[in-house]
């Protein structure tokens, strides 16, 4: 089975940023300032503080494995709604919460 189209993109992205995550944390190593960084990259100055700092100080580019809201969701439904969408692609939201 193949992985939906919106996954993939999402792991294209995923990967792109990591890569990129990893480019800032070497030019930093580098002692390049955030400034310059942000101009090489194009990557806004913020963002490429956070990266550092959250590379720095959890070892990690990535965010915590559980950022964010928890899905109200349970495994056995999000097969149910993956299920029904499969088999009629064009449904809508409210037939899919019924």
């Amino acid at each position: 089975m193949m992985a939906p189209p919106h996954t993939r993109k999402l792991f294209e992205k995923r990967t792109i940023k990591n890569i990129a995550g990893y480019a800032i944390i070497a030019l930093a190593d580098f002692g390049w300032g955030y400034n310059q960084i942000s101009m090489k990259t194009g990557v806004p100055v913020s963002t490429v503080q956070g990266i550092v700092k959250r590379y720095h100080t959890y070892g990690q580019i990535e965010d915590a494995p559980q950022s964010g809201r928890y899905t109200l969701l349970s495994q056995d439904n999000l097969e149910a709604i993956e299920q029904a969408i499969e088999n009629n692609p064009r449904s809508f939201v409210n037939e899919l919460t019924k």
